[in-house]
């Protein structure tokens, strides 16, 4: 039977072009949720990884903490993350890279002054379903991270190592995953 396009049923009109509607409204979703963050951001960083080929470079704005609680000579405090990035496939690898906006709440185990754990996981779209030639099934995907940080003392910088995962928790196969040890460097707002 062939069908005229106003009389396709509604989910068939949307997919054409919807990559581009959904990545907006997740940047706009992320910013609404930073501006009601307090007004001081703690944090901008630059993270930049890769695994079996695969590349991974973010920018990324983490709030001032949101909730902490002392224990003495150590601290666990919880802030929000935004990130934006892009995320490519191994070289020659047909496929165009892919852009990303994330939203992630990271707790964070201060076991020195300057030294913690960081463990964080929030929703990120994605610009497309392909890194290069692997098939990731749904623009939507959770972003795992496991880090350890350190700021440099007695200046607004900070180092650390992130190791970020995503995945779209089997909403549709495949779910590949896609995985990615980062460097980190981040300026800290005073």
């Amino acid at each position: 039977m062939n069908q005229s396009p106003s009389l396709q049923p509604a989910p068939l009109r949307r997919r054409a072009g919807s990559r581009l509607p959904s990545l907006v409204a997740a940047a706009a979703c992320a910013a609404a949720v930073c501006a009601s963050a307090p007004a001081h951001a703690s944090e901008l960083s630059v993270l930049a990884g890769s695994w079996d080929g695969y590349h991974n470079l973010t920018l990324a704005w983490q709030s001032s903490p949101l909730w902490q609680h002392d224990f003495g000579t150590r601290r666990l405090d919880l802030s929000l993350e935004a990130s934006a990035g892009r995320v490519f496939g191994p070289s020659g690898d047909i496929g165009s890279p892919l852009w990303h906006v994330g939203l992630t709440p990271f707790l964070s185990w201060w076991f020195t002054p300057d030294t913690a754990i960081e463990a964080g996981i929030g929703p990120n779209v994605f610009s497309g379903t392909y890194i290069g030639s692997k098939r990731i099934s749904t623009a939507y995907q959770f972003g795992d991270s496991l880090g350890l940080y350190h700021r440099i003392a007695g200046t607004p910088w900070g180092v650390g190592l992130r190791f970020t995962h995503y995945s779209n928790a089997d909403i549709k196969r495949p779910n590949p995953g896609q995985n990615y040890m980062q460097v980190r460097l981040s300026y800290e707002f005073r």
